[in-house]
């Protein structure tokens, strides 16, 4: 299948490229910037202009569009929001045009609300799932819960079909090690991002999955490790930090906080990494 990665040399990006050549796919990696680290055929497109994203599209079966801005913090929260939502918007605009027919939209757990809220709040209930209300406030939880509602309008505009991955917060073993890995005692600086964690590998994979699904029309799935990224287990960790949110019974052990059960039941989604295979 011929496939264009948006976003093909960032962070996620590079994994999930990697992932679908060495499942036979021929990818096409379309970013504003040159991969560093892998070969490949690439386009150097800004996907905010209409007609790079027509023209970088051209000759695609699906899609995974992964480019944006990954967070809030390095930029002003106009740029990010512009950025972010009129890249998805062009994207998907020039899907259809093309008609291209199945599009993987990398989401994100932000929709949620954490970690990147101004005002705190509490989760209703844990493990989150696909039924939890949204409250995005910061602008990339906001772009990323707007790019879902884009392309509920392209579902219903076109027919295409549209799978939405929400990952947690993405990582290689590398960055774990130097990111996570030293606070792993410490709770509170995890809890804002309700200690959740991917690995990219396991991200690669999910897509490769929503690619290959009989799924019509939209759907959205969480993506997460099995686990949090803490020793301390789940449900002290959700009583210490959010005491007024109501524990499920799944909630065991250090289980993850966010659920990834409809993945795994509607895609087959059966993360393959976690942090003890870093150590």
């Amino acid at each position: 299948m011929n496939i264009v990665v948006t976003g093909g040399s960032g962070h996620a990006g590079k994994a999930i490229v990697k992932g679908l050549e060495a499942s036979g796919h021929s990818v096409l990696n379309v970013d504003r910037q040159p991969p560093q680290d892998i070969t490949g055929e690439y386009k150097i497109v800004d996907l905010q202009d209409y007609g790079q994203a027509v023209g970088s599209l051209e000759g695609a079966e699906a899609v995974v569009h992964v480019a944006a801005i990954p967070r809030p913090t390095f930029f002003t929260n106009e740029v990010v929001f512009r950025t972010n939502v009129m890249a998805t918007y062009n994207v998907f605009e020039a899907a259809a045009t093309l008609g291209i027919r199945r599009v993987v939209y990398i989401s994100s757990t932000s929709v949620t609300g954490y970690p990147f809220y101004t005002r705190f709040f509490e989760p209703d209930y844990f493990p989150i799932d696909e039924k939890h209300p949204y409250a995005p406030q910061d602008a990339y939880a906001l772009s990323k819960y707007l790019g879902e509602e884009i392309a509920q309008a392209f579902v219903r505009r076109t027919g295409m079909s549209i799978i939405s991955l929400r990952p947690g917060w993405i990582h290689t073993p590398e960055t774990f090690k130097n990111e996570l890995l030293p606070f792993r005692d410490d709770p509170e600086f995890g809890a804002s991002n309700l200690w959740l964690y991917i690995d990219s590998r396991d991200l690669a994979q999910a897509c490769q999955l929503a690619l290959d699904s009989d799924i019509n029309g939209f759907d959205a799935f969480y993506l997460t490790a099995p686990d949090t990224f803490m020793e301390t287990e789940s449900q002290q960790l959700a009583q210490q930090f959010y005491p007024n949110a109501q524990i499920k019974p799944e909630l065991t052990g250090t289980n993850s906080l966010v659920s990834s059960a409809c993945a795994s039941k509607v895609l087959g989604y059966k993360p393959q990494y976690t942090w003890e295979s870093y150590l």
